[in-house]
């Protein structure tokens, strides 16, 4: 009896989230169309089964109140992933090769899926025994439940976790399991899980221990599609740094918990390099996991063709530098040798000698060859400058829109530069100065720069003091990095000041030069001599246990507070930090603490 029952539901799990092709029409299901109290669900529902994640029955139904199990829901978060997406068919192998054997374990009939969810970072071997066991894989999956997962499934585990709990949210609060909290609190901020039925009192309770029905599951999931963004990018590493990496020209955000996976081994950010082949999955502009080939070193040749023999033994070509002509190399061709002649494609009996070349070296032989004009001039942005160890100087530009970026090599005779109208040196060209190149026969021999200055407000948040000083500025909901200018001049309340004078969480103002800080000034609401502080609360961060105020004079003060400190409503009554909301006027007693001020009293008028 027990084979059996195990047997049936494992089939109509199957039955139940069997692939569908895009349907040219809206599916509408009989129990749907005719039962008034699931049209809160109705959009979701037609949203989900026209996308061909989730299927009724055979019988016309859906059956919107029926419990979903754990294993129908990871089947379903996998395909809103892309695993049954053919554009997602490499990464769906990489995971299988690297995962299922640990997943088989749990459950052979899923276990690719549950491999592709692995690989993504969603789940962790230790979620396995929970979610897809034989003895879990078919229960019905909880609410608090669900909040876990929905937040993984928006990679956002690590932020989660680092959410602030609060104990006021739900009536039930103290139902929901302590390690699922921050969770809860995540999918409610995000609006991607709301409160269900109110208490007498009008306040929403969560209900964690229920479970959750195909109609909930569907509405969850159709708020995940709109903000999942869900995106596969395959090429060439353009570029790569702890925040971001670009893929044959598209800009994807580096997370806490991207997965990076090289050769087939896991591995970090930093271990990616330039010129690699990998595949992104992506949500929300972000990467979710990458799979990267170690590259091989490559390297490019400028140079004019002085000789090539093209017969039975092979292809070679040999390249001469054109500032050097007794400085000359010969390379043998590869048969898969991309080859173009004024961007048109073309064959190496297409080239002929004295024509300038830009050569791409992989190994010890020729992969790349393009024809290149003797005079160029180029406009961009300036990326970055690089030096090797040979003392050639780069130069990395992209197009005005900030994608495409190209290196370019200063002639070793030298370059004629200027910046803002001034003869400068190579080291003064800025991170996001405007450029013109000047080329001959591939190097640069003229740079003409111009910084890009442009002022900034917002809320300092980070301060880093090193030998590179930068800091983090919220400006528009965005954080930013931003490095010091080393002659940069900093105010504080009007008066000159160091970066060790700067506090995080005051507004600041200043001027950007390209990307660099060149001014900052930060300001401080005034306390009285009484240690008094009265003004309008403009931000609270309870993890780090501060209240921003801003005074009549606009000027903005970070007012930390502690255990100890007592919080009264006008009328003399004790209350919490948690009551206090932008626009609420406080009036503060504390005292510096080693260059902080902390709260004694807060008042609430």
């Amino acid at each position: 009896m027990k084979k059996g029952k195990l047997l049936s539901a494992v089939l109509s799990a199957s039955l139940l989230l069997s692939s569908i092709a895009l349907p040219a029409f809206a599916v509408t299901f009989n129990d749907v169309e005719s039962d008034a109290t699931v049209s809160w669900a109705k959009d979701s529902i037609t949203k989900m089964t026209d996308a061909g994640y989730i299927k009724g029955y055979e019988d016309g139904t859906f059956r919107p109140y029926r419990a979903i199990t754990k294993i129908e829901s990871l089947i379903l978060m996998s395909r809103m992933l892309g695993y049954e997406n053919s554009e997602f068919s490499s990464v769906a192998s990489a995971a299988s090769t690297a995962y299922k054997s640990i997943a088989s374990k749990y459950n052979t009939t899923y276990a690719n899926e549950i491999s592709y969810l692995m690989y993504c970072g969603v789940l962790k071997e230790s979620d396995l025994v929970d979610y897809a066991s034989a003895a879990n894989a078919n229960t019905q999956l909880l609410r608090y439940q669900a909040a876990v997962l929905m937040s993984k499934l928006m990679g956002a585990d690590s932020e989660a976790k680092a959410y602030t709990v609060s104990t006021a949210t739900y009536a039930d609060d103290s139902a929901i399991p302590t390690t699922a909290r921050p969770y809860v609190e995540y999918v409610s901020a995000n609006n991607i899980m709301n409160g269900m039925d109110k208490t007498a009192d009008g306040k929403a309770q969560f209900s964690p221990l229920t479970s959750l029905t195909r109609a909930q599951m569907a509405t969850l999931l159709a708020r995940m599609m709109d903000k999942l963004e869900l995106k596969y990018v395959s090429g060439t590493v353009d570029s790569v740094s702890s925040s971001k990496i670009s893929v044959d020209g598209t800009s994807l955000g580096i997370m806490t918990d991207t997965k990076v996976y090289i050769s087939g081994g896991m591995a970090s950010v930093s271990d990616i390099s330039s010129g690699a082949d990998a595949s992104v999955v992506s949500i929300s502009k972000n990467a979710l996991a990458i799979t990267a080939q170690e590259a091989q070193n490559s390297t490019v040749v400028y140079g004019v063709i002085t000789r090539k023999v093209e017969n039975a033994d092979g292809k070679k070509l040999t390249i001469a530098d054109y500032e050097d002509n007794d400085n000359s190399e010969t390379y043998t061709v590869k048969d898969s040798c991309k080859i173009t002649v004024d961007g048109a494609k073309a064959t190496l009996a297409d080239l002929k000698n004295n024509d300038f070349v830009k050569v791409t070296i992989t190994g010890s032989s020729i992969s790349e060859i393009s024809t290149e004009s003797k005079s160029l001039t180029v406009k961009g942005i300036i990326v970055s400058t690089e030096y090797d160890n040979d003392d050639h100087v780069y130069i990395n530009v992209s197009d005005t829109d900030g994608e495409n970026t190209q290196q370019y090599v200063v002639s070793n005779k030298g370059a004629d530069i200027t910046r803002d109208g001034s003869e400068a040196e190579f080291s003064a060209l800025t991170k996001g100065d405007k450029v013109t190149l000047k080329l001959t026969y591939g190097k640069v021999t003229s740079v003409t720069a111009s910084g890009n200055t442009v002022g900034f407000s917002g809320l300092l948040k980070e301060i880093v003091i090193s030998s590179n000083p930068s800091l983090t500025i919220t400006i528009d909901g965005q954080d930013k990095k931003y490095f010091l200018r080393s002659d940069a001049k900093i105010t504080v309340s009007g008066t000159a000041a160091t970066i060790y004078d700067l506090r995080p969480n005051v507004t600041v103002t200043g001027t950007l030069d390209s990307s660099e800080i060149k001014t900052v000034s930060a300001s401080t609401a005034s306390v009285n001599e009484k240690g008094e502080l009265t003004g309008t609360v403009t931000g609270k961060n309870t993890s780090y246990k501060v209240i921003t105020v801003k005074d009549d004079n606009g000027n903005v003060q970070s007012v930390y507070y502690n255990n100890n400190t007592k919080v009264l409503s006008s009328n003399g009554t004790t209350s919490s930090v948690r009551t206090l909301e932008n626009g609420a006027q406080i009036t503060v007693t504390g005292a510096d603490q080693n260059g902080v001020f902390v709260a004694t009293i807060i008042i609430i008028k």
